[in-house]
């Protein structure tokens, strides 16, 4: 019987050693960022990735997925240290370079049965390849100076597609339409403009926040709904948080306040917080989007929503206390794939250039020119 009285108190100093230790290791310090894409970077480079991921085509997406945010997060931290520009300016040229390969773009070409490159000129959607191609092309651009005419194309072709949808959306596979990938579409678009220096897309990027607002918002939350004929998930609009500042700033603020508004949620008197998948008083199953939901929070939505600046020294306890740091030179989360080890650099790291969708100063030659 004594030993049965002691398993409170056992409990207890368990879960307060697990509190020192989330306060420990929750950081945004650059050292810890640097590990992070360190991790990452080997990963990529040793073709180790995605890792844990389901069948196609989600396998396929979270190496698209990995490649796009770890092009942001090296993006990011070119901002936070211009002296780390030219390393940066290597590394995204050469997933840039990754993104165009065939086991790379395999899975949007087996839904589509045709390869996205090849359909530039046509009226095909292919919104997440290509999507997070332009993204990827993007911050490559705003590193080196160099925009390429393949670079050029795809946003071309991305603006002319948008252009054509009376609904300014445009197809991620066959039948299938989702709002988040056309709100990455739109950033890789607007982030070709900045580089670019031209705004060459000024008028398709104004469209397409005019109809976001007009058609696209949930009715019950002001969110903008995850795809048509469906309302507002945590993970889509967390999504945005990283993507729609390339966008348009004042939108992206006033969706990240509605977001927090409908699906923040807080724990043990605030100290940790979580993004819910559903609005309050719903309750529904997890799916490949939103990750296990655990009390409806889902691990993608909190990750996603760090973009925002909201609460994100909460939103970290919460993603430490889930996913455990590990590691010194290289730093990751041992229960998290690479993808969201991905995500939550980007994601967290976002504040770095918050305010500053132009590309970093380079030169007249670029960081990789002679």
């Amino acid at each position: 019987m004594k030993r049965l009285k002691r398993w409170p108190l056992v409990v207890v100093a368990a879960l307060a050693l697990q509190v020192v230790r989330v306060e420990a290791c929750v950081s945004t310090s650059q050292a810890d960022a640097e590990a992070r894409l360190a991790y990452l970077a080997r990963r990529i480079d040793d073709g180790t990735f995605p890792g844990l991921a389901p069948g196609p085509p989600f396998d396929g997406e979270w190496k698209v997925g990995t490649l796009s945010m770890s092009s942001l997060a090296a993006l990011n931290l070119a901002h936070a240290s211009p002296e780390t520009r030219r390393a940066r300016a290597a590394l995204v040229s050469a997933w840039a370079e990754r993104m165009l390969r065939d086991d790379v773009r395999a899975f949007d070409g087996a839904k589509w049965g045709a390869d996205a490159l090849a359909t530039l000129p046509g009226p095909e959607g292919h919104a997440g390849y290509l999507g997070h191609l332009a993204v990827v092309f993007g911050a490559r651009c705003a590193l080196t100076g160099v925009v390429t005419p393949l670079h050029a194309q795809v946003v071309d072709a991305l603006a002319r597609r948008l252009d054509a949808s009376e609904h300014a959306l445009i197809e991620t596979y066959p039948d299938e339409t989702y709002v988040p990938d056309n709100v990455a579409v739109a950033a890789g678009v607007a982030m070709f403009d900045a580089c670019a220096g031209t705004g060459a897309h000024a008028a398709t990027l104004a469209r397409w926040v005019k109809v976001m607002r007009a058609r696209w918002l949930d009715a019950r939350t002001g969110v903008l709904v995850f795809a048509p004929g469906q309302g507002a998930r945590g993970s889509g609009a967390a999504w945005n948080a990283i993507f729609l500042p390339f966008v348009d700033e004042a939108f992206a603020r006033e969706q990240a306040e509605r977001t927090w508004q409908a699906f923040g949620d807080e724990a043990l008197s605030g100290w940790l917080a979580g993004v819910r998948e559903w609005p309050r008083g719903e309750a529904r199953g997890g799916d490949v989007d939103s990750g296990p939901l655990v009390f409806g929070v889902s691990p993608s939505a909190t990750g996603f929503m760090l973009a925002a600046g909201l609460h994100q020294e909460r939103l970290l306890a919460t993603i430490e206390l889930a996913g455990v740091s590990f590691g010194v030179d290289e730093r990751r989360y041992l229960l998290s794939p690479l993808v969201g080890d991905a995500i939550i650099l980007a994601a967290k790291t976002a504040g770095a250039r918050r305010g500053l969708v132009v590309p970093v100063s380079v030169g007249d030659e670029g960081l990789l020119g002679p």
